[in-house]
């Protein structure tokens, strides 16, 4: 599969945010990482809300965890990765339907984008999977886009005055760029931030649609979602775009990016807010 778009600066090949494909080497075993790194953070968005003790017998929760852990590894098997993926969406995508309207985006995204890989005998190979992928992003942006639009609560500043002054621990870090009085009247640098999150998804939206495939627009929208995941603390959504679009354009998960993504869902169980607060 070729890669469109422009180069980005040549960095040591594990700091790569996507796989440095030596000669003869398949691409296919990355774009198969990306979507079990999916795969992972649906798995990972279960577990506070699931996975407890007083909610499961033991041995039903040791079950459940065994099967996502053969069906992960299964799917970066060329032989067995359809399989898995169906075994997968069957057993661990059902819950979104079940709850109805109560899923966060995280889940109704993965409904939406996991299953059709079943469609492509060799998904990881098929243009046609790749841009149902692009195209759903890139509406998904829009979309989110239009509701912070629609609530103005972006433009006007109001919102991040709101996280800046009773958000988590990440959500205030940008509390000192204003002082204690622009909770009522959000000043201009809360405005410029929330006006600039509308417009980065509105361009990000018309990009994916337009079908640009650019590795640096591809490792900027990465940088940007980990700096979002990192703000609203709320990093296993973010994984789950990142590894979304590592396989809309064509290219797959770096290694490196792989090992990221898994301490960031680890890290997510508890949030990143709790986390910083242990570590200082």
């Amino acid at each position: 599969m070729s890669v469109q778009g422009l180069a980005i600066p040549k960095l040591p090949d594990f700091l790569m945010p996507v796989p440095v494909i030596k000669a003869g080497e398949d691409i296919g075993k990355y774009v198969r990482l990306a979507l079990m790194t999916a795969m992972l953070s649906v798995c990972f968005e279960q577990i506070p809300a699931e996975f407890k003790p007083e909610n499961f017998h033991w041995f039903f929760s040791i079950a459940l965890a065994t099967g996502a852990v053969i069906a992960l590894a299964a799917t970066l098997s060329e032989k067995y990765s359809r399989i898995a993926v169906a075994v997968f969406s069957i057993f661990f995508l059902y819950g979104v339907f079940l709850a109805g309207a109560s899923p966060a985006n995280h889940g109704w995204l993965a409904v939406w984008t996991i299953p059709p890989a079943i469609l492509f005998t060799r998904w990881w190979q098929e243009p046609q999977y790749a841009d149902y992928l692009r195209i759903t992003l890139g509406v998904v942006m829009i979309g989110a886009a239009a509701q912070k639009l629609l609530a103005g609560t972006y433009l006007d500043g109001s919102y991040i005055a709101y996280l800046s002054h009773y958000g988590s621990t990440t959500e205030n870090m940008f509390f000192v760029l204003c002082s204690d009085d622009t909770l009522n009247n959000p000043c201009g640098w809360h405005k410029f931030l929330g006006t600039f999150i509308v417009l980065w998804q509105i361009g990000v939206g018309l990009l994916l649609l337009a079908g640009v495939r650019s590795i640096l627009f591809l490792t900027i929208e990465v940088g940007f979602l980990l700096g979002a995941g990192l703000y609203a603390d709320e990093m296993n959504f973010q994984v789950l775009n990142i590894s979304l679009l590592c396989i809309a354009f064509r290219v797959g998960m770096s290694y490196g990016l792989f090992i990221v993504c898994g301490a960031l869902l680890f890290i997510d169980i508890h949030g990143i807010g709790r986390f910083i607060e242990y570590v200082l």
